[in-house]
């Protein structure tokens, strides 16, 4: 693999970074994007779960001092209502032994100490990762749909299909979070290189394309839903019947 087939594959991971502070906000972002990974901030778990949610992100680094609710509440609040597993890195300046251990204990994945070194962060990122076994690939399979990732083109049943590189990159995101809720303003940040801010009506027009000309309507297999004031989600679904969409 070469070293911009991984770029792109660390592209696709999603990181959010919950942190209030504008400038270690920033800071984030910018290690981040300078590893060659995609990262997107909020300034507070209300905003992360009202424009995002833990479905929609690969990884998260999370602050612990926070106005509402704190890092480590939120955290216990992930992994006991929600019941996610989605990985989770507190980047905070707290360092004795008591709260590194209350942090893991409940259910942090690993611990960064502020001011953060950009290799260590990274490297810990790469190891928390690697356990979840995020390996990239030369091809991405949801039967019957096959991405070709070096060559960018896309098979249905293994039947070679058009496809133009905006379709191509909507389809593979929503496929490599496949039944996790996405965003409207992750798609418009990640998939459009827009401002989340944005009004346009494009990404209702692209999936109601993907639904009829790919069969993501249910009748490939794969629907693709919206969900009320969250945003988008992809769903594996049995082909012996189609829903509305």
């Amino acid at each position: 693999m070469t070293a911009r087939e991984k770029s792109a594959d660390k592209k696709d991971c999603l990181i959010g970074v919950i942190e209030d502070d504008p400038v270690t906000a920033a800071l984030l972002e910018t290690i981040l994007e300078r590893a060659g990974y995609t990262g997107v901030t909020f300034r507070s778990p209300a905003e992360f779960r009202k424009t995002s949610g833990s479905s929609s992100v690969d990884l998260l680094l999370l602050d612990w001092d926070m106005p509402g609710e704190s890092g480590l509440e939120f955290l216990c609040s992930l992994r006991e209502q929600e019941q996610t597993t989605t990985p989770v890195i507190f980047v905070t300046h707290y360092g004795d032994d008591e709260r590194v251990a209350k942090g893991l204990n409940s259910g942090a994945d690993d611990y960064v100490i502020k001011p953060v070194v950009a290799k260590v962060l990274v490297a810990r990122i790469e190891s928390v990762l690697r356990r979840l076994d995020h390996r990239p690939q030369a091809e991405d399979e949801w039967p019957p749909f096959e991405f070709d990732i070096s060559n960018r083109s896309l098979r249905i049943a293994g039947e070679p299909r058009q496809v133009t590189d905006r379709e191509y990159e909507l389809m593979l995101f929503m496929f490599r979070r496949a039944g996790r809720v996405v965003s409207r303003e992750t798609l418009l940040k990640h998939v459009w290189n827009l401002n989340s801010n944005v009004k346009t009506r494009s990404i209702d027009t692209h999936f109601s394309r993907l639904r009829k000309v790919f069969g993501l309507d249910g009748s490939s297999g794969w629907r693709l839903e919206g969900v009320y004031q969250k945003g988008y989600c992809l769903k594996q679904v049995p082909t012996s019947r189609v829903d509305d969409p």
